[in-house]
Order: C-alpha cells, then structure tokens, then sequence
C-alpha cells in the first residue's frame, strides 16, 4: 500500500517539467535504462493526460544534469532553478545558454546558441566551446589587428629570400629590420632589454605569435583548434586544467593587450610606437650579433 504524501502537491503546469525529475542526472534517472519510480515521479508534476516531452529533449536534460553536477557541484540550487519547457527548442538552448554563462566565470566559452537545431545545442553538451586567445598567422586579414601584431607577422613571413619580392619593406618603409632578423629568436635577449610598460610586453606577444608560451589559451587560435580535431571534452580533469591554464594566460593577456591598445589614436602614435618595437628589435638583434663572434 502506498504511503500517503504528507506535503501538498505542487500546482500543476502543463508543458513544464519539474527541474527535480526531469534534469535528475543519470546515476538517478535515465530515460532510456531506468523507468521512473514513485520517488523520482513523486516531484512531477503533470495534468492527467499530459505526456512526456520528446526522448531527444529528455536526453538533453539528462545530459545537462550531468554537467551542472561535474562542473559546479557546490550549486544545486542552479539545477533545481532550471525549470524549462522542453517542448520548445528555444527555451531548451536558453537552459544551455545560462549554463555557459555559469561556465565563462571559469574560462571563456562561447555562449550564445544563434541555431536552436537540437544537433547544434547538443554538441556544446559534449564539447567545450571555449574560445582560444591564440593568433591564427594564416589569417588574410592581418592588416585589421592592431600593430604591433602585422609588423611582426610581415616580418617573419613576408621576407622568405633575397630572390622573393620583399612585402614587409613595402609595407613598413620607415621602420626597416635586417632581412635576416628573426623575432622569434630574439626572445630572450629582448627579455634583457629592461624595456619601460607596455613594451616590456613585446616578448610575451612574439611568443603568442609563434604558440610557444606554454600556454593553451594564448598559443592556439580560433582556426587553428577547429582545423586541428576540435574543441576539449567535458571532462573533469579538462574542466579543471582549462580553468587554471586560464588563470595563468590573464596576467599574459593583459599584458599583451597593454601593449596593443598603446598609441593607437593617430598614425603618428602608431608610427611612434612601430618605431619603439623596431628599436628594440634592433637593439636585441645586434646584441646576439656581438655574442655570437665574441670569442
């Protein structure tokens, strides 16, 4: 015999599920394995006649459950909050939609769905949209990042030999770098420099450029993860080491930034600041000149 409920029964809503049961994670409720059974179904709350929403949208739910429980353990009350009407797409990629909201307080991720398709807000139940901070070299439209960011891309790849047109002496006629000055290489001997803020960020922005700051966030590019297998999973350990890579890319960032966002209002601080960067490559370059044929 059935114990009678000693609580009142909540006002039934018809189309909206109670978030207890219906985005109850899979250990506790599957759609697919596990019938629901008279504790799981005693919170929903449905009109007699009322069905179940689609499996498609249950799947969803169950999925999102699971990942509210992985990634923030310490909030079931933004769970049991989500009360969703999942006959409607929209308000089902809404419910996504806050979670990766909660999710960008960790590490940046995409959050906004713009295509509601379920095979869209699925795929962000299974894979970490994040957004890599990284520079993408191949991209066409180097001309649109702020300097010093073209003038160093154009002189690492834009000067292959003597026997090649010369884009960057072109481009840059009142900042000219030797020919065989590489960026890259100078790194540390910039390092020295004991430049004055924000240019004491030029090494950190030419490591960016050349993906070797150890550092997942800063040396991968937009382009670069989707054509190079696709974004993280959700998964734990991938949860915890995006959040404190991410934590180690801010101060870099900032910095980088800094130096981006310096003298940019007119040509002439422009030039002025191009001709900083070309100094003080200058200055690196002939130094490692020096070191390499001193005895």
């Amino acid at each position: 015999m059935q114990t009678p409920r000693t609580d009142p029964p909540a006002a039934p809503a018809v189309g909206i599920l109670d978030p207890a049961a219906t985005l109850l994670a899979s250990d506790f409720l599957h759609p697919l394995t596990s019938p629901p059974t008279p504790s799981a179904t005693g919170n929903l709350h449905l009109p007699l006649g009322t069905g179940l929403p689609p499996l498609a949208f249950l799947l969803l739910a169950d999925r999102l459950a699971e990942l509210y429980a992985m990634v923030f353990p310490d909030q079931p009350e933004w769970l049991r909050a989500e009360t969703v009407q999942w006959q409607n797409e929209e308000d089902v990629a809404a419910a996504v939609e806050r979670f990766l909201q909660r999710v960008g307080t960790l590490f940046p991720v995409h959050d906004e769905i713009w295509d509601v398709d379920l095979e869209v807000v699925e795929w962000r139940l299974y894979e970490i949209p994040v957004i890599p901070m990284g520079i993408d070299e191949y991209y066409d439209g180097w001309d649109d990042l702020k300097e010093p960011l073209p003038y160093l891309l154009h002189a690492q790849y834009s000067r292959d030999s003597e026997d090649s047109p010369d884009e960057f002496t072109a481009l840059y006629l009142a900042h000219q770098l030797p020919r065989y000055l590489e960026p890259h290489r100078l790194v540390e001997t910039v390092q020295g420099l004991d430049l004055p803020e924000p240019l004491a960020a030029l090494p950190d922005l030419i490591l960016m450029l050349n993906h070797a700051t150890d550092n997942a966030w800063i040396d991968v590019g937009e382009m670069a993860l989707t054509e190079g297998g696709g974004y993280p999973q959700w998964r734990p350990d991938e949860v915890a080491w995006l959040a404190a890579e991410w934590q180690k890319a801010q101060p870099i960032l900032e910095r980088i930034d800094r130096l981006l966002d310096w003298q940019n209002d007119t040509p002439a601080a422009i030039d002025d600041k191009l001709t900083a960067v070309r100094d003080a490559l200058l200055a690196a370059y002939h130094q490692s000149q020096e070191t390499a044929v001193s005895p």
